[in-house]
């Protein structure tokens, strides 16, 4: 059991930081331990009896599987109290009504649990029983016109204390910054509106003015803005890292996927040259054609049907399992037909430890807690998950896998860059870590690729790439 003693320095300070201001945001890299600095900064505002709860928010899989779990590892925090407030509306205002220390929300009934706190007692003129917000990955409200951010502010009058927590708090730009920060602070620093937040901090730029950047001095004015409750601390400034390697693994595709592959190219541009006026993020969506293709299959109706039209990328899959010599790999795919595919090739047996095992937002509460539990004992040979369910929240370090294996590419650097996260930067591991692109050579897969790779995949850096690609293809 881990003391308060087995906390870093840096830990420490992570923990003050959250006592110190009502409003605080931290940006901390993977690794650090932002989930023990939340509780133990709870449990201390709970002994000095300023709070008595605190509602959490974040994605469905981390409030099922990392709060509780955590806590329970510090013998400083296993004295807290949970209730996850899930289930159908009936065993949600349960959870709700329930007397614990934290409860526990995911994001999407948020709307369900503004209108239920109004019921319960805001109507009746009571404050709701928790005093502390802490939004867990804060980047799922960085739109700030969304219906989720929307129906959060409407409750953020009733919280004396708003902590915002997330390792990566703007992957796609400083566009998302205005959602963040007007849910910590209620719009104190950025402003309010998201009109006025463009026009006094950002400037237009790209093809027809869509893109929203940051200049070198609108980016200053921010920082000066909002530095005064934000903590800022990066894995490489406190761990002794292993290194990183990412490695492209190239395949070629067979004659007839390649014949059906460039004639789907040449029709697809043809339309794109047709419509001078389609954005470069309806270009992407359409050219995700072509990444199935490449892939090894491809919906004949959108998704419903689908045909398999090779399997080069499961065969080099087949290989990278083989050279991690037992230990575990984490596998990233973008289209259910590659799930299925995968899932074929690697049919799963937990009772002999092999195949294929998947995480979902289908799972449930004890199955998703079941599988976490057997990844750490090194029991699933290949953890499978779209980039959007596992890229926030989980703590995968805990097995002596070493490796991310990328089945088809996201275009999203956010996705990217989080699911990476979750096993690439902890300090449990030892040895260099590599992440695997596996790539049909000559395809958009190196298009989306470069994007990435380049750390900026906004709607100018994406329009440059396809540029690139089509000049080397010719096209």
């Amino acid at each position: 059991m881990l003391t308060e003693a087995d906390f870093f320095p840096y830990q420490r300070i992570g923990v003050q930081h959250m006592l110190d201001h009502p409003n605080a945001m931290v940006w901390e890299g993977m690794g650090l331990g932002k989930t023990p600095q939340t509780l133990t900064a709870i449990a201390t505002l709970l002994d000095q009896m300023r709070i008595t709860a605190v509602l959490v928010l974040g994605p469905k899989r981390v409030v099922q599987s990392v709060w509780r779990q955590e806590a329970a590892k510090w013998e400083h925090l296993k004295h807290l109290s949970f209730s996850l407030v899930q289930g159908n509306a009936a065993q949600r205002e349960t959870a709700l009504r329930r007397r614990r220390d934290v409860y526990l929300c995911n994001y999407e009934v948020l709307a369900w649990l503004r209108t239920t706190v109004e019921h319960l007692w805001l109507r009746h003129g009571r404050y709701p029983p928790f005093q502390v917000l802490v939004l867990d990955e804060v980047t799922k409200v960085k739109n700030s016109q969304a219906k989720r951010t929307r129906e959060l502010t409407k409750l953020l009058p009733y919280f004396s204390r708003r902590i915002g927590l997330t390792g990566e708090p703007a992957a796609n730009g400083y566009k998302d910054l205005h959602g963040q920060f007007l849910c910590v602070d209620g719009g104190q620093r950025l402003g309010v509106s998201l009109t006025q937040y463009r026009e006094r901090f950002l400037s237009q730029s790209g093809y027809m003015g869509y893109e929203w950047t940051a200049t070198k001095t609108g980016r200053q004015r921010i920082h000066d803005r909002i530095h005064d409750i934000t903590l800022q601390m990066s894995a490489e400034d406190y761990l002794d890292l292993p290194p990183v390697v990412y490695n492209d693994i190239m395949v070629d595709l067979p004659p007839k996927a390649r014949e059906i592959y460039n004639e789907l190219e040449k029709e697809l541009f043809v339309r794109l040259d047709s419509g001078a006026d389609l954005e470069v993020l309806s270009q992407a969506s359409l050219i995700n054609k072509l990444i199935q293709v490449a892939s090894g299959a491809a919906y004949l109706v959108p998704g419903g049907a689908w045909e398999e039209i090779h399997k080069t990328k499961l065969e080099a899959l087949e290989d990278v399992v083989e050279e991690a010599s037992g230990r575990p790999v984490l596998l990233g795919y973008g289209y259910i037909h590659e799930a299925t595919r995968i899932a074929q090739k690697f049919p799963e047996h937990p009772q002999s430890h092999s195949g294929a095992t998947f995480l979902s937002s289908k799972l449930g509460e004890r199955t998703l807690n079941d599988v976490l539990a057997r990844w750490e004992r090194d029991e699933v040979p290949i953890l499978c998950g779209h980039p959007a369910s596992m890229g926030h929240g989980l703590n995968l370090q805990g097995a002596s896998a070493n490796s991310v294996v990328w089945f088809s590419l996201p275009w999203s650097l956010e996705l990217y860059a989080q699911m990476n996260a979750r096993l690439i930067g902890g300090h449990r591991r030892q040895g260099a870590s590599t992440i695997h692109h596996i790539l049909a050579r000559d395809t958009v897969d190196e298009l989306v690729r470069d994007t990435l790779t380049g750390k900026t995949a906004t709607q100018e850096t994406l329009k440059r790439a396809i540029h690139n690609y089509r000049i080397r293809r010719g096209l």
